[in-house]
């Protein structure tokens, strides 16, 4: 998150609300423009009182719309230029690109960055979403572009990376060999990509404790499983025909339901080993969510299973599973 006065760092609250998104911004045409409080910026002129040399990404560990709130509540002292949302990859402008925005936790770097918050948290992958980080890499090379910085990693940082910071963010869980492919446009088309169901005959397994369901629209195909949670795997499991060794982003499919489990686990067969991530079901439904990158060994076989063991509650749901080579 981003940090908080321009000398200190710290971390942001919650706050409900979106504003008035129905402006545009003028520095970036994409963008709703929401502007943050007075009180959690510092108006300038860059880029004649200060050089625009870095962009700093960051996590919100919270939600879009209660960033936006946050930013806009005059106690916050904290504050961040651009807000990307995890499902779409909305972008809201809160501080213009001329004024400094309190988020590096660094006032040499507060005053030559620019800020971008993600939706999300640091350890869930899930909410990185491909999306997002095709709006956000748009977003950077524009900047880039309009302040001549130099498209790498030297200027091009996360905020941990700040001199200084306390905070993690992005965090592991962030692509940044993906993300920087994205804004140099080295990223080449995807070369294998897969899509599994829980009807895609042979390639989908669950035992007699999974219930069929038509329920929610948000389906993906005709029909998702369910099952309650209970303390011993029991995972439904997708096959896929790997093609050859090498990194996948992994992505699920389920609809959401406030019923619907708040921590289902994901398993991922990887090379070195079963990984485990965790998704709330009771949201961001009816769209493919990302699980993160795996280096996925080729051949044919169970890649991705959802387990029945977790201490969250509520149904948990089987519904897609997609897989693309990067």
């Amino acid at each position: 998150m981003a940090g908080t006065a321009p000398l200190g760092s710290g971390t942001a609250g919650t706050a409900t609300g979106t504003g008035d998104v129905g402006t545009l911004s003028t520095d970036y045409p994409p963008a709703a423009w929401v502007p943050a409080s007075s009180s959690n910026y510092t108006v300038s002129s860059r880029e004649s009182a200060y050089p625009i040399n870095y962009i700093i990404i960051h996590t919100m560990q919270g939600s879009y719309a209660g960033s936006i709130s946050w930013f806009q509540n005059p106690s916050a002292s904290v504050s961040a230029h651009y807000l990307l949302r995890s499902s779409d990859g909305a972008v809201t402008q809160m501080v213009r690109d001329k004024d400094i925005a309190w988020h590096a936790g660094n006032w040499t770097y507060n005053t030559q960055s620019i800020g971008l918050e993600h939706e999300g948290y640091v350890n869930d992958a899930s909410w990185y979403t491909d999306a997002m980080y095709r709006s956000s890499a748009a977003l950077t090379k524009y900047l880039c572009d309009k302040y001549g910085i130099p498209k790498d990693r030297t200027r091009i940082i996360g905020h941990n990376q700040v001199p200084g910071a306390t905070h993690t963010d992005p965090g592991p869980n962030w692509n940044w060999t993906y993300y920087m492919q994205l804004v140099t446009g080295s990223t080449p088309p995807p070369t294998w990509s897969t899509v599994v169901d829980n009807s895609t005959t042979g390639r989908f397994t669950a035992s007699a404790n999974w219930a069929v369901s038509t329920y929610s629209t948000q389906r993906y195909g005709a029909n998702y499983h369910y099952a309650n949670p209970v303390a011993a795997s029991d995972a439904a499991w997708y096959k896929v025909n790997i093609p050859a060794t090498a990194s996948y982003r992994v992505e699920v499919w389920y609809p959401a339901n406030a019923g619907y489990n708040s921590a289902t686990p994901y398993v991922v067969a990887t090379t070195t080993g079963n990984q485990t991530v965790h998704v709330d079901q009771r949201a961001n439904g009816g769209q493919w969510r990302s699980l993160g990158t795996f280096t996925l060994a080729a051949g044919d076989a169970n890649v991705v299973g959802v387990s029945r063991w977790t201490s969250g509650t509520g149904y948990v749901i089987a519904d897609a599973i997609r897989v693309t080579r990067l």
